[in-house]
């Protein structure tokens, strides 16, 4: 609702301010409401106009086997895009081609947010960052979204990609969606990337002993949900050091 019409309304319903029976005050306080929600409007869409306004998503062929997105149907979400940060939004997250999908708020198509000026979005709960690799540090990452896993003193991320495979059957062209995960672990400023119980365990090798345990303990199958068992290594490993 357009906010110069909420403002104006309300102002008209307080006592004294009713039309007819306006003193030079209340006719300077209705003005400067009037001027303050036609700011907030203007600024408003200014932002809302930033976020709509990025090239057109064609997406790819409906004949792949699958969907080439996080989630198959339109979620609602959050963008941090160009410095503001925009809620209850609907985004897919193409993760072929490691974009952010809006749909048009005037029209029938879909727009893609320019990676650059995105911090970070949120899909049905589950967070992602860009990274930018610095060279100069060599953190271990290359550009792109990050879902964040855990986020304590270590860090775990997860790389969600999809590629498209094609084969000839039949003398006919088939293409499927194929996903693939990739897990780093963020140490001391560095990120390691983990595949293996034994490549986290080594890299926390101050604590493998433990950590082994632990596994044990708590009947933790690493090889039957490797992403589980990496963010729980990860945490356990903080609380073991925390005190350090």
């Amino acid at each position: 609702m357009n906010p110069i019409f909420v403002l104006v309304s309300l102002i008209t319903l307080v006592p004294g301010c009713a039309f007819g029976q306006t003193t030079a005050g209340d006719s300077a306080f209705r003005e400067q409401a009037i001027q303050y929600a036609h700011a907030r409007y203007v600024h408003s869409t200014a932002d809302q106009a930033r976020l709509y306004n990025g090239a057109e998503y064609v997406g790819h062929l409906p004949s792949i086997k699958g969907y080439a997105y996080l989630d198959s149907l339109w979620q609602t979400g959050s963008v941090r895009y160009d410095g503001v940060t925009y809620q209850n939004v609907r985004l897919l997250y193409d993760l072929v081609d490691d974009v952010v999908v809006v749909p048009h708020i005037d029209s029938v198509y879909r727009l893609k947010l320019q990676n650059i000026k995105i911090d970070r979005f949120s899909i049905a709960n589950r967070h992602f960052i860009r990274v930018v690799r610095d060279t100069a540090h060599n953190i271990g990452l290359r550009t792109g979204f990050y879902e964040q896993l855990y986020d304590g003193r270590s860090k775990v991320l997860a790389k969600r990609v999809k590629t498209i495979k094609t084969e000839m059957v039949q003398n006919a062209v088939k293409e499927e969606y194929l996903t693939d995960n990739s897990f780093y672990i963020g140490k001391n400023g560095l990120f390691y990337a983990v595949k293996t119980k034994r490549s986290v365990l080594n890299l926390f090798a101050d604590q493998k002993k433990a950590l082994r345990k632990y596994l044990r303990e708590n009947r933790i199958k690493f090889a039957r949900n490797r992403e589980a068992a990496i963010v729980k290594l990860t945490q356990q490993y903080d609380e073991a050091t925390r005190s350090l």
